[in-house]
């Protein structure tokens, strides 16, 4: 049984994205539903908080890289926080520590919303 869940709140300057439990090919519909209408406001910085998601295949992958790389430049990239050091190793392994801005916590992002250098979150 899939317990995934996704949230959407409001956490200036993000709007924060929480996710948790289990992101695959058969829950990803429920977060491209959260996600799309997002995409479609003028001025949105997504921040997704990955502190409590314990897996994700390659269809959730690519709903949250879609989801950050789309987020107008001129508002600044989409952002992952509280990500765990398994998913950031596997993050590394597919060179998206490079192209994410990435903080180790939510609260990390939320003190530093202008962003930290690629890789960040590998430092601590």
């Amino acid at each position: 049984m899939h317990d995934f869940q996704v949230s959407v709140a409001q956490s200036p300057p993000f709007t924060l994205i929480t996710l948790s439990g289990e992101l695959d090919v058969l829950t990803v519909s429920m977060l491209r539903e959260q996600v799309a209408p997002l995409l479609a406001r003028p001025a949105t910085r997504l921040l997704f908080d990955l502190e409590s998601l314990r897996f994700i295949d390659s269809a959730g992958l690519r709903v949250l890289i879609d989801a950050c790389v789309r987020t107008p430049p001129k508002d600044g990239d989409g952002a992952v926080c509280g990500m765990s050091p398994h998913m950031l190793h596997l993050f590394s392994l597919l060179g998206l520590t490079a192209r994410l801005t990435m903080y180790p916590t939510r609260a990390d992002a939320l003190r530093h919303p202008a962003g930290m250098p690629a890789g960040a979150a590998e430092m601590n």
